[in-house]
Order: C-alpha cells, then sequence, then structure tokens
C-alpha cells in the first residue's frame, strides 16, 4: 500500500502485492486448517447477532477463535489501536521525490486608498452605523 501511495503507479508494485496476496492466503489456509470450527462460529455470530455486524455480540466467541489461533499458529491478536499507530518502514526503495511546491502570483492588488467609494444601493450591511 505503502508503494502504491509513494509512486503513484500501481504497476510498479505487483510484485509486493503479489507478496502480500500471497500471505494472506497462506494465513487463511492455515486458519482453515486448524481453527476451521472456531472460526464459522465467530462468523455465524457476527452475521446473525446484529444487523450492521457489530463485534460486541460475539466477544466470546471471538476469545474462542484467539486462543485457537494462539494455541495453533502461535499468532496473538494485537492491542487495541495498533493499527492506527504510526509504523517506520524500511525499504531498499528509494524515497519518492518531494512534492514541488507551486508558485502563484499574487492576488490582484486592491484599491488605491482615494479610490471614489460611493454609497451602497441597498444600505449598509452594518446598519447601526448609519
Amino acid at each position: 500500500m505503502l508503494c502504491r501511495q509513494e509512486l503513484d503507479d500501481p504497476r510498479a508494485c505487483i510484485s509486493e502485492g503479489k507478496a502480500v496476496t500471497s500471505c494472506a492466503l497462506d494465513f487463511f489456509r492455515k486458519v482453515k486448517k486448524t481453527c476451521h470450527e472456531e472460526f464459522l462460529q465467530y462468523a455465524t455470530c457476527l452475521d446473525k447477532s446484529s444487523g450492521n455486524m457489530a463485534f460486541g455480540n460475539c466477544r466470546k466467541t471471538q476469545g474462542v477463535l484467539d486462543k485457537c489461533v494462539l494455541d495453533n499458529l502461535g499468532i496473538e491478536r494485537p492491542d487495541y489501536g495498533y493499527f492506527t499507530r504510526a509504523k517506520v518502514h524500511s525499504t531498499e526503495r528509494e524515497a519518492p521525490p518531494k512534492p514541488i511546491k507551486k508558485e502563484y502570483p499574487d492576488a490582484t492588488p486592491g484599491l488605491p486608498e482615494d479610490y471614489p467609494k460611493p454609497p451602497a444601493k441597498y444600505g449598509s450591511r452594518f446598519h447601526w452605523l448609519e
């Protein structure tokens, strides 16, 4: 995802995308092999316990699935807020170029001080000054 965002060209990131997809498929194959029943129970709970698939009603089945994944795959569920924290990634890819700041000429100059200012046609906006 960083590659696509940095380079703004999805063709340059196909190999990284394939690696991510392969990793995700491998993870779900392992989950299906070791924790299939727990996963189905959790998915059914999410599907049928509320209209918007809220997690709150399924915390017990989520705990059962988490324990199965931890015991069989050795993967622990990340703590709350893990995916919202900034992370530093090291890469061999060169840093993207900084965007060039566009220079705009100044706005049109204002009216000179001695320019005639006729009274407003429909009265002043500041009626309390009149």
